[in-house]
């Protein structure tokens, strides 16, 4: 096959050009690194607070806040979880799960429309990230991460549903967000 000549590839900031004889060789010229996202960025960012406190075991709740993603276009998020002192049982399996509920079609209401106030769970989509908690009988903060969690186009929040077998604490409770590519 004879050279390929004047071909140009743009991912995000990463570009490569040049003669080559394959699309394959191409690609292999551009580097692969995580760039910070169009939105938020690598900048750690609040998306729920208060909404979580008190939230009782088995119960979830959506973020009261947008995450926008529509003109960005970020790919991934990743996601720190930090919760004031609790006492859980000691029970293996502990967790929090994070849902990611896209915005409707006609901008009115989120996934399937539950948990805008605190209600029983689960929710009935699936998690996108569930982060563990340590079982013990003393209280202690708990605090957990997700990374490379693949984030939709458009708008959507979180639904934080609570497996920690106990409520969580009336204050000092935060789900903190990141975007990248």
């Amino acid at each position: 096959m004879p050279n390929l000549t004047s071909i140009a590839f743009t991912s995000g900031a990463q570009t490569a050009t040049g003669t080559v004889s394959t699309v394959d060789a191409l690609m292999a010229q551009v580097s692969s690194k995580w760039i910070a996202g169009s939105g938020v960025g690598l900048t750690w960012t609040t998306h729920m607070s208060t909404e979580l406190n008190s939230l009782a075991s088995t119960n979830a709740i959506l973020a009261s806040a947008d995450i926008v993603n529509g003109t960005a276009l970020d790919r991934y998020m990743d996601v720190s979880l930090a919760l004031a002192a609790i006492t859980t049982p000691a029970t293996a399996g502990l967790n929090v799960s994070l849902h990611i509920y896209n915005l409707s079609d006609a901008g009115a209401f989120y996934g399937d429309n539950r948990f805008v106030a605190s209600a029983a769970g689960p929710p009935s989509i699936a998690p996108c990230a569930t982060i563990p908690l340590v079982s013990s009988l003393t209280t202690t903060a708990q605090y957990g991460q997700a990374t490379g969690i693949v984030i939709p186009p458009g708008t959507f929040r979180i639904v934080l549903a609570n497996n920690a077998g106990v409520a969580l604490n009336a204050a000092g409770n935060t789900l903190k967000y990141r975007t990248y590519n």
